[in-house]
């Protein structure tokens, strides 16, 4: 394995790991019933299905985000000099580590998750490849190495402080490095009192206290040291579920009061949300592609 994983020094509660810790047990409690309930366990991962041109099963629409960032790998570049090296930044069960070892033969993979369940389920799928999984939190990566790429699917909205997630990034990246991110990202304010519930209820039904535009995630990143290549919107290849308004309304009440309960029903009223949030254009799903200076 060309990278090695380092021990990290562990601190005391402060704002961001009290955050992290309820990230953390949103996950551990919730990946269960999302791979039964949802269509991740077909993919071995818990995104969704993007519709893209050309995509014309449930599978491919599963996998087109795996399928996109292999296209943005960068080939014989200063990068690649020292081999090919992928990070998965929020890897979950594995997906994408177990799709990138198919695609990306010649490929070294790692993952890091901070869910306990996730990261035993993702070595269970990794496990015939040459891939690690740690688990651990990407606000403080213990990897001393320097990757050709590092993706970060469905993972930065979770954090609390995205510039620290960008900032880590870029110290694991080699120059001419990849981030790639593909999230959900606020497209404009909301205009008036529903929309501003419909958004707050995504924030808190899915967890994504690091939600923001991509003109604030492109400053962060510049900061860093990461200079945006790439910003395309996927919210049209997406299939939107959404309900009569008053009908939506009523069950968004119902989950955010059962959501006490059980954090399934929580993620639920979240994602009912996400898709009102998404029709009435208060939120964009985009792939993101920086490149390290």
């Amino acid at each position: 394995m060309p990278f090695m994983v380092r021990a990290t020094q562990a601190t005391g509660a402060t704002p961001l790991t009290e955050a992290v810790g309820a990230v953390r047990r949103y996950y551990d409690r919730n990946t269960r019933l999302f791979r039964a309930l949802g269509p991740g366990a077909r993919a071995r991962a818990i995104r969704r299905a993007v519709w893209d041109a050309g995509v014309t099963s449930l599978d491919g629409a599963l996998e087109q985000v795996n399928a996109l960032i292999v296209r943005e790998v960068p080939v014989d570049t200063g990068a690649t000099r020292h081999g090919l090296h992928v990070l998965d930044l929020g890897c979950g069960v594995g997906g994408s580590l177990a799709y990138l070892a198919h695609a990306l033969p010649q490929a070294t993979l790692a993952g890091v998750t901070i869910s306990a369940h996730q990261a035993r389920q993702a070595r269970r799928a990794v496990q015939r490849w040459r891939a690690i999984v740690v688990e651990g939190d990407f606000h403080a990566l213990p990897f001393a190495a320097r990757f050709t790429v590092a993706l970060a699917v469905e993972a930065f909205a979770h954090s609390p402080d995205p510039q620290r997630c960008y900032a880590e990034a870029a110290t694991i990246l080699a120059p001419g490095g990849r981030l790639i991110v593909c999230d959900d990202f606020i497209a404009r304010e909301p205009a008036h009192a529903d929309e501003r519930r419909w958004l707050e209820a995504f924030r808190a039904g899915w967890r994504v206290a690091g939600l923001q535009t991509t003109a604030q995630a492109t400053a962060i990143a510049g900061q860093a040291g990461l200079a945006l290549r790439t910003d395309r919107d996927l919210t049209g290849c997406l299939r939107l579920h959404t309900l009569p308004s008053p009908l939506n309304a009523m069950i968004r009440q119902v989950t955010d009061i059962a959501g006490r309960a059980h954090p399934f029903l929580h993620s639920l009223h979240g994602s009912l949300a996400l898709q009102e949030c998404l029709a009435r254009g208060l939120v964009h799903y985009r792939l993101l592609v920086f490149e390290r200076w």
